[in-house]
């Protein structure tokens, strides 16, 4: 894997932007976007991004029994809504990291190839695809 010592580690998410075709910018989940990013020596990866408001119906809800299947509908939706998550494995060629999604919440992704664009600057990671704009900071250095 070519320069993946580099991603190597957690890294946690400073922004999510996205460039609407007016030239203005959406946070998908808030300026306060929650999430982590975690690449090992081993070559896996994982992402998990939240929106940092997410909320349930009846916050009472007893935690043992709180499954995805157990929601009621209109919560499991929100949950779905407000969260994103994958897995797998991934390698680096030129300036792009491929993520090859072995799970995730979005069937379609399982197993597909997601193509990444990236930069470092200034000690952060930028992961770019599109209109899409997504900032990292590294948390822990692995290895």
């Amino acid at each position: 894997m070519a320069d993946s010592n580099l991603f190597i580690g957690t890294w946690k998410l400073v922004s999510w932007e996205v460039t609407q075709p007016d030239g203005t910018i959406h946070s998908p989940y808030g300026k306060d976007v929650i999430g982590y990013l975690t690449y090992t020596a081993d070559g896996h990866m994982s992402a998990e991004i939240m929106d940092p408001d997410r909320r349930q119906s009846d916050p009472d809800f007893p935690l043992e029994n709180a499954a995805a299947q157990t929601l009621p509908d209109p919560d499991r939706a929100r949950a779905y809504s407000t969260y994103l998550s994958y897995c797998g494995t991934y390698t680096v060629e030129g300036d792009t990291v491929t993520h090859h999604v072995l799970a995730g919440l979005i069937p379609s992704w399982t197993g597909s190839e997601q193509h990444r664009p990236f930069k470092f600057d200034q000690g952060r990671l930028i992961i770019g695809v599109g209109n899409q704009k997504l900032t990292w900071e590294r948390e822990v250095k692995h290895g």
